[in-house]
């Protein structure tokens, strides 16, 4: 058995468990986040109770998560079929060690990407997309340190992803400029504004990326595969009875109820 398929398995495990969040990439000998992305494909096959792998998710898209981790790039999580929920849900915090939400814009594939490509626009990218959504990204950090958190543990632990939580759907946004897009968090009444841009200054820079790793691992996007594209506010840790609203102007909204 290789220390892929058992960093992979001691992983299922820890997240069945809801066991506080450790640094395991010394356990496993894991080095690199190539080492990571390989746990990640294990958990495919491990997790097939999931479903199969219909999208992805992009981790510390935001300046200020990158400069707390002390990174300059962002990474991927995998999201599965069946972790996806559409429309307003009800969410229990008996389902995660610790919850925590991400209020972001879930861009769908409209068309397979290829694997040869170079210098996309945001232009470019746009026009391979069918739809945007407001979206949640619920998060399981079950409790971590985040001052001791080892990245090359996190990505492998699937970059944290659990569920992700999709809003009303739009075809209709390609006059929108995604860099400046307003949106609007409303916790129990009380709402913040930011706009798309918090995501790598435009949420279609996201896809793009995730384009271009997945091209270098010899794959690509494809249609129908939805990709999260990172939070425009900090991660909220809900509390029971939280009521939570999210906005994309001219997008839509989504909303939860934590209990």
């Amino acid at each position: 058995m290789s220390k892929y398929v058992e960093a992979a398995n001691w992983i299922s495990k820890q997240r069945q468990s809801k066991k506080p969040f450790q640094n395991f990439n010394e356990l496993f000998d894991l080095r690199s986040f190539e080492d990571a992305y390989l746990v990640q494909d294990e958990l495919e096959t491990i997790w097939a109770h999931k479903g199969q792998v219909t999208g992805y998710k992009l981790a510390l898209t935001s300046k200020v998560m990158q400069k707390m981790f002390g990174v300059n790039t962002s990474f991927k999580g995998n999201l599965f079929s069946k972790t996806i929920l559409n429309g307003n849900q009800t969410i229990s915090l008996e389902n995660y060690g610790r919850l925590g939400v991400e209020f972001e814009l879930a861009i769908e594939i409209g068309e397979d990407f290829g694997s040869i490509f170079t210098n996309m626009t945001v232009e470019e990218c746009m026009s391979k997309v069918s739809a945007v959504y407001p979206a949640f990204e619920l998060i399981d950090d079950r409790n971590a340190d985040y001052p001791k958190v080892d990245l090359i543990s996190q990505t492998a632990d699937n970059s944290w992803n659990a569920n992700t939580v999709l809003g009303s759907k739009s075809k209709n946004f390609s006059h929108l400029d995604f860099s400046t897009n307003d949106v609007f968090k409303t916790v129990n009444g009380k709402t913040e504004k930011s706009v798309t841009g918090e995501a790598l200054e435009n949420p279609f820079n996201a896809v793009i990326w995730m384009a271009e790793f997945l091209n270098n691992r010899g794959s690509e996007l494809k249609k129908g595969q939805i990709v999260m594209t990172g939070s425009t506010f900090p991660t909220y840790f809900p509390q029971k009875g939280d009521r939570l609203e999210y906005e994309v102007l001219d997008v839509g909204k989504t909303k939860i109820n934590i209990v």
